[in-house]
């Protein structure tokens, strides 16, 4: 019977902490990056990660805007949900309301949408009864924004076609987002 030393025992040991704390770096909070955990009509909850290049935070890097701007890609979600989202100067403690609509190169287009289940791109609900909100509760501008969600969208499930005489479609959830640490000021 052979027993091990301690010549080589303590390399093996070693090694295999090595390999257990290979992605310590690796993280969110690092890499940048984040999730979106949300409801859709009460059923879920659901999660789309969100990679570093998903999101425009305010002021960022080489931008000089004052808006925070978030598209998700569709292949990041099993359901086939897809969101895009535009806020205008966020600030913490303030319900939100995020952009709809925007001059992009000319045109008016839909800003804020969100495709459910892999149909259409549908727009926030414009009436006074379904008010949509994005309320942060922590901004560290160099590094983090997070924030509830509750958002209304036209109904678009149907062979592909938005319905507003339909009920809307209601999303809450979390958003979670961090700035890549080198990125940040």
């Amino acid at each position: 019977m052979k027993f091990r030393t301690v010549k080589t025992t303590l390399p093996m040991i070693a090694g295999i902490m090595f390999m257990g704390c290979s992605d310590i770096n690796s993280s969110w909070e690092i890499d940048g990056g984040g999730y979106i955990k949300y409801k859709v009509n009460g059923e879920g909850p659901y999660t789309i990660e969100l990679s570093k290049n998903d999101a425009e935070p305010p002021f960022y890097v080489n931008n000089s805007h004052s808006y925070f701007y978030l598209q998700t890609d569709l292949d990041k979600s099993d359901r086939g949900d897809q969101l895009s989202l535009l806020v205008q100067s966020p600030v913490t403690a303030k319900k939100m309301t995020p952009v709809s609509r925007a001059n992009i190169n000319g045109h008016l287009q839909e800003i804020t949408w969100m495709r459910v289940d892999g149909h259409s791109e549908a727009p926030l609900v414009n009436d006074s009864t379904h008010k949509s909100y994005i309320h942060f509760d922590e901004i560290i501008k160099d590094s983090l924004y997070t924030a509830d969600l509750n958002l209304y969208f036209v109904d678009c499930r149907r062979e592909d076609s938005c319905d507003e005489n339909l009920p809307p479609i209601h999303v809450t959830g979390r958003l979670r987002y961090w700035i890549p640490d080198d990125e940040r000021d």
